[in-house]
């Protein structure tokens, strides 16, 4: 999560308890520590859950996957289990009031995982390639498609 989020109302202190990584991306440092907490947490059983995106679209298409995570399951040799999540741009659009969301149904699809195939940048590309796939697949057709997302 982003390091302001932290500082939010109810948000930040209920995210405090259930253990999320916030990510301070204001310098290499900050942001090797948020890497190293992540890499502490994979081995000591627990699983992460990545939007390895960075930040939400302005138009709800998926954006370009950065590396960190695919980097992080490839060095200690760990599954990426891809999840498509259907509906929550139309529940809380990015920009628009940022304070009510929208009814509309949400629904979750748990991909089958993506085993590595070796270790280094060709297991890291196919982790990535699989797993935009697989949840631009199972997108509404309407969010299906690359749309330029100008802050990532």
């Amino acid at each position: 999560m982003k390091k302001g989020l932290r500082k939010v109302p109810l948000i930040g202190i209920a995210c405090e308890y259930a253990h999320h990584i916030f990510v301070d991306k204001s310098g290499p440092s900050k942001i090797r520590a948020s890497y190293d907490r992540a890499r502490e947490v994979l081995k000591e059983g627990m699983s992460l859950v990545v939007f390895p995106e960075g930040a939400r679209s302005f138009t709800g298409h998926m954006g370009v996957f950065r590396r960190g995570a695919f980097m992080l399951a490839d060095e200690l040799q760990l599954p990426v289990c891809p999840l498509t999540i259907n509906g929550s741009f139309d529940v809380k659009p990015r920009m628009k009031d940022i304070y009510w969301a929208f009814w509309h149904p949400l629904k979750l699809t748990i991909h089958e995982p993506i085993e590595p195939i070796g270790k280094g940048a060709d297991n890291i590309k196919n982790q990535m390639n699989k797993s935009y796939e697989a949840i631009m697949n199972g997108l509404d057709k309407k969010y299906q498609g690359f749309v330029e997302n100008p802050d990532q």
